[in-house]
């Protein structure tokens, strides 16, 4: 078994405890250890009967090899999280719920996330630190980049491109042959029907930019 443990200790964390559990239940892959949270005051806590273990100092002084997953929604905060887990050595694992459907003509870079009921087609490149959330489709030939994040329910049609860091809402929906620009927000329920720039976000139906995502660390 490999020894892993979860960065972030928040309501999304916890869903990923759940798929490591649900892949337990298959294959006995995981020796689950718990969270990586910088909060304080989380530290001794139990989720979901998993201890809160403490900071980034825990995995710093841990005589194990630990594998861990960046389990934080927003994308400009997991980058910075990745980013410090990268400085510290620490590799990345892939966790993907059992009831996936994927073909083999998927290409994953490490540490994606893809949750209960997705399906992914042929011939998609998912990047680095991709959160896929639940009830997901991929079609073909779609390029989703580093750091993104599909809510629930999201639809994406083929030859898509979804550029690093952006957030599609719950719901969202895409036609074909569509790109969306880096590091930004599509709003829930919207319906992409044209290519949207970077760091904008976008709502509606069909959706259209509403306001400018001034610069952070992106």
């Amino acid at each position: 078994m490999e020894s892993i443990a979860i960065l972030g200790a928040g309501g999304f964390g916890r869903e990923v405890l759940d798929i490591l559990i649900a892949q337990n239940k298959i294959s006995k892959r995981w020796r689950i250890l718990g969270f990586i949270d910088e909060n304080p005051e989380l530290k001794g806590k139990a989720l979901n009967g998993y201890p809160v273990l403490g900071s980034f100092d825990w995995l710093s002084k841990a005589n194990t090899k630990v594998k861990v997953v960046c389990a934080i929604g927003d994308n400009v905060s997991k980058k910075k999280v990745v980013e410090k887990a990268k400085s510290l050595g620490l590799k990345f694992a892939n966790i993907i719920h059992p009831t996936v459907v994927m073909t083999d003509f998927v290409a994953l870079g490490e540490g994606v996330v893809i949750c209960a009921g997705c399906i992914l087609t042929n011939q998609i490149v998912i990047g680095n630190h991709v959160i896929i959330n639940l009830d997901v489709t991929i079609g073909h030939d779609a390029i989703i980049e580093d750091f993104c994040t599909l809510s629930p329910g999201v639809h994406i049609s083929g030859r898509n491109k979804i550029g690093e860091g952006a957030n599609i809402g719950t719901g969202a929906v895409t036609i074909q042959g569509i790109t969306i620009g880096r590091w930004s927000i599509i709003g829930a329920g919207a319906v992409v029907v044209q290519d949207i720039p970077e760091k904008v976000v976008a709502i509606g139906v069909p959706a259209k930019p509403v306001k400018h995502i001034e610069d952070t660390q992106k």
